[in-house]
C-alpha cells in the first residue's frame, strides 16, 4: 500500500513539474531574444548618433519627451556627453524639465566657519570629514524670474542657457557649475573659502 501511495506522489510531483521544464528557455530561445533587444537598442542608437545633426537631435527630443524611462535615460546620456553644447544644453534642460532631485555634495573641509549652520539649515547632513550632504527637489521654471524653483521652498534653485550653468543655494547669490567628463554639474559654493560642490545628474 506504501508502495503504491509513494509511486503515486512521484507521478504527482512530476505533472506537477512538467510545465516548469516545458517553460525553460534554451541557449538558442534566450540568445534570440538577446540579439532582439541589442538590435532594438542598437536602433535607438543609430537615430542618436546620425550624421546629420538635425536629425540626431530631433531624435535626442523625441526621446527625451517619449515617457519612457528607458528611452529617455539613453537619450539624457548621449546628449550629456555629446562635445555639441546645444545638444547638451537641450538635454540639461530635459533633466531639470523632469523636476529631479539634486544630490549635492559639498566639500566643507577648508571652510573656516558657519559651514554646519548652513548646511543644517539647507536641510542637509555632514559626515566626520565635514563633507555636507543636500537632497534639493527641483520643482517648476518660473519664467518671470528664469529660474527652477526649489520644489519644498520656492526660491530660485537652478538657471540654464546654452552658455551657463547656475545655482543658488544661499541668500540668492548665484554660483556657475559646469558639466565635466563624468556627468557632473561641478564648481564652487559661497562660503569662506568657497567649497567644491558636486551634482550627479541622472534621469
Amino acid at each position: 500500500m506504501k508502495s503504491h501511495s509513494l509511486l503515486a506522489g512521484m507521478a504527482l510531483c512530476s505533472a506537477l513539474a512538467a510545465p516548469v521544464f516545458a517553460q525553460s528557455l534554451s541557449p538558442a530561445d534566450i540568445l534570440a531574444k538577446v540579439e532582439e533587444k541589442t538590435k532594438v537598442t542598437n536602433g535607438y542608437q543609430d537615430l542618436l548618433n546620425d550624421p546629420d545633426p538635425a536629425r540626431s537631435m530631433a531624435a535626442m527630443e523625441v526621446m527625451l519627451d517619449s515617457g519612457d524611462a528607458k528611452l529617455q535615460r539613453m537619450a539624457l546620456e548621449y546628449g550629456l556627453y555629446s562635445p555639441n553644447p546645444q545638444v547638451r544644453y537641450l538635454a540639461l534642460k530635459a533633466f531639470f524639465d523632469g523636476q529631479p532631485v539634486l544630490r549635492m555634495r559639498i566639500d566643507g573641509s577648508k571652510v573656516k566657519e558657519n559651514f554646519e549652520y548652513h548646511i543644517d539649515s539647507l536641510g542637509g547632513s555632514i559626515d566626520s570629514a565635514k563633507m555636507g550632504f543636500l537632497s534639493m527637489p527641483v520643482g517648476e521654471f518660473i519664467p518671470d524670474q528664469s529660474c527652477y524653483v526649489r520644489r519644498d521652498r520656492n526660491d530660485c534653485l537652478v538657471r540654464i542657457s546654452e552658455t551657463e550653468i547656475s545655482i543658488s543655494l544661499l541668500s540668492g547669490n548665484w554660483f556657475p557649475v559646469t558639466l565635466n567628463d563624468q556627468g557632473q554639474l561641478v564648481g564652487e559654493v559661497g562660503f569662506e573659502p568657497p567649497a567644491p560642490v558636486t551634482i550627479p545628474v541622472s534621469n
